[in-house]
């Protein structure tokens, strides 16, 4: 009997259970296997991400089962679980699971920057204090079980098992799509349904964490706008889990074929003002381009499988003016005509390489890059790990190894290994020309303050696909104003 039967048989075989129970899956079910991926659910971690989502009440929604858990557990908010959860204080869902899925793997992070590969560690306390926080909840939950029953019992979990069961076997298999078309025949998926984790202006809703090896495990946050009600959509699941398996196609892509990433290294200061406003670093080349890249892969297998969801992937791509997608997706397109010649992406490399060689640049007016990574160390202190030879702060004196306190006077949210950077670029992007960015820095322990003059300048931004060049044109003889920019002198 051949696989393709013996999936089919298997997913029959669920189906008449599924029938006969209502709608459900059978009692006691806490995974299932579909094809290659196995989704599951997990008691502790949802009361893990419970605890971390109410741990700040001013946060709490006015209504919905937040709220109503709060109340149950207003005589618990004592409980050392939220003291250890309001002590990590702004950070994103990311740093709880990937510290829950992973907790003894170091915090580091490599990548290309600068034309080099570059590696960074730190964190370490932080992350300690965020496995004591997981260690707590862990102990919270038998006394938590007893009031928390909406959304959070067995017969909640199984729930959504059954709604991602139903999601993913549709039609057309979801994990099959990815695999056949990246050509990667032995990819596989471990999903675990991270049902408490709605993911906040920190965190993309697709990403919500980064898989780390060896395991590589997907984690499946609801949608933030319903995060109650996300699993019973299967337009959302095959949105999200889309992504994310396309993003096990890309780490294979540019395993096997680096040379992309070398050689379209330039690219990255035309698209990092975006990125950083859809929620990504994007110190690392190698984040900003595979973002991009999975998805417009995502874009292309669901036309091919589920056209209805395609509008979703591709505006939502487009509203965070994620502009290389376009282009990226006439080269696949290209792809998909020369399966024969081009049997996997890593096969199709070349292609992608001159794809970005030829991908338009306009210029517009912001502020230059900051050049600056700033490495988490603690809850409010980040260490400048690197800076580049441009970066308007080398002139003002700020050194490799200070440590920075503050950003425009705003204190750092070190929550995450690489989250100041992002909250530095958010803050520089937004800086009129001739006004100051400012960072508080300790030195030999004493305190000082950097300024740098902001002068804004000429910027290469990729060009959208679909605008008409007279508005991006120059008027008379100033620039536009960049798309990232927010705040800006008209």
């Amino acid at each position: 009997m051949g696989d393709g039967v013996r999936r089919g048989a298997a997913i029959a075989a669920l189906g008449l259970l599924l029938l006969g129970c209502g709608g459900e899956l059978p009692e006691n079910t806490a995974s299932f296997t579909v094809g290659r991926t196995v989704v599951r659910t997990d008691s502790t971690l949802d009361i893990v991400g419970l605890v971390f989502q109410l741990a700040d009440t001013a946060q709490v929604p006015p209504r919905g089962p937040f709220r109503h858990r709060l109340q149950a557990l207003t005589t618990e908010l004592g409980d050392s679980a939220f003291v250890l959860a309001r002590a990590l204080g702004p950070m994103p869902v990311g740093m709880v699971l990937e510290t829950y899925a992973h907790p003894d793997l170091p915090d580091s992070v490599c990548g290309l920057l600068a034309g080099e590969r570059r590696c960074f560690a730190g964190n370490a306390p932080f992350k300690r204090s965020v496995r004591a926080f997981i260690e707590a909840a862990r102990a919270f939950a038998p006394r938590a079980a007893p009031v928390i029953l909406e959304g959070l019992n067995a017969d909640a979990r199984r729930q959504d098992l059954s709604d991602a069961y139903v999601a993913l076997t549709r039609s057309k298999a979801l994990d099959s799509a990815v695999i056949a078309y990246s050509g990667y025949q032995d990819l596989t998926f471990d999903v675990t349904l991270a049902r408490t984790f709605a993911t906040g202006l920190n965190s993309p809703a697709v990403d919500p964490a980064e898989p780390r090896g060896p395991d590589w495990r997907l984690l499946l946050a609801p949608d933030p706008v319903f995060p109650s009600r996300s699993y019973r959509s299967p337009n959302y699941v095959w949105l999200a889990l889309s992504h994310q398996m396309a993003h096990a196609a890309v780490r294979r892509l540019l395993a096997e074929r680096p040379e992309m990433l070398e050689g379209s290294a330039a690219l990255r200061g035309a698209v990092e003002g975006e990125m950083v406003r859809s929620g990504y670093a994007s110190l690392f080349w190698d984040e900003a381009l595979g973002e991009q890249l999975a998805r417009a892969i995502t874009v292309r297998v669901l036309a091919a499988t589920s056209p209805t969801v395609t509008w979703a992937a591709r505006s939502e791509a487009l509203n965070a003016n994620m502009a290389l997608i376009p282009w990226l997706e006439d080269a696949l397109a290209r792809y998909e005509r020369q399966r024969t010649r081009y049997p996997t992406l890593s096969a199709f490399a070349g292609e992608l390489r001159a794809t970005l060689d030829s991908v338009p640049l306009d210029t517009c007016r912001a502020a230059p890059l900051p050049g600056v990574a700033l490495i988490g160390v603690s809850r409010n202190r980040a260490v400048v790990g690197w800076m580049a030879d441009d970066s308007p702060f080398r002139p003002q004196g700020l050194l490799v190894g200070d440590t920075v306190t503050s950003i425009d006077g705003d204190s750092v949210s070190a929550g995450a290994l690489l989250l100041p950077t992002r909250q530095l670029n958010l803050k520089w992007a937004q800086h009129l020309p001739f006004e100051l960015g400012i960072l508080g820095i300790r030195r030999r322990g004493q305190d000082y303050t950097i300024s740098a003059p902001v002068a804004w300048k000429p910027r290469a931004v990729v060009r959208v696909a679909s605008q008409a060049r007279r508005a991006v044109a120059p008027v008379g003889d100033q620039l536009p104003v960049c798309r990232w920019v927010t705040r800006a002198i008209r």
